[in-house]
């Protein structure tokens, strides 16, 4: 990888299923694909990721109502590539969750056509269309408003703004 505080890139949906499997496991969790719901990490919902992003306030983007290119990497910051992992503190969203506008877009675990609010009711054996959120630093801010949603098929892989992001379950 280029830098190693930059998110991964160029990830297809099944690429971050078997690293959220390989890391549970790792971590001596459950890893099987009926299990989704209790492994110790995992992709979030669409719907778990837009109440992190957006809060309970419903913001546009995650640090308020009204766009402000300082806040976020997307197109209309001109930084051209991926940035830091927490470059903009200030666009942290209300519970302090950073990058959620701009930089990578973020696979989701969701079925774009079959969205369920429960990581228990997600079919990970379909090769359905999956949720990115988030935009990037190559879309502009329309796109990196929290409740936008884009889909791709999982197996795409091949542009170097698609990463992801992390839920973790504390062991019990």
């Amino acid at each position: 990888f280029k830098f190693w505080d930059h998110p991964r890139e160029n990830v297809s949906w099944y690429d971050a299923i078997a690293f959220c499997r390989w890391l549970s496991y790792k971590l001596g969790g459950k890893w099987g694909l009926d299990e989704v719901d209790q492994w110790l990490v995992r992709l979030p919902t669409e719907f778990e990721w837009e109440k992190a992003a957006r809060g309970t306030e419903g913001r546009a983007y995650p640090y308020g109502n009204k766009f402000d290119a300082a806040k976020g990497n997307t197109g209309e910051t001109g930084i051209g590539q991926t940035s830091a992992v927490g470059m903009f503190p200030d666009g942290a969203s209300p519970d302090g969750v950073l990058d959620m506008s701009g930089n990578v877009w973020e696979w989701c675990l969701t079925d774009y056509r079959n969205p369920v609010p429960d990581a228990k009711a997600e079919n990970l054996r379909n090769a359905n269309t999956r949720v990115l959120r988030g935009g990037s630093w190559s879309y502009s801010q329309v796109s990196a408003r929290a409740a936008f949603r884009f889909y791709l098929d999982p197996y795409f892989r091949s542009h170097y703004y698609l990463g992801f992001r992390l839920v973790l379950r504390p062991p019990s």
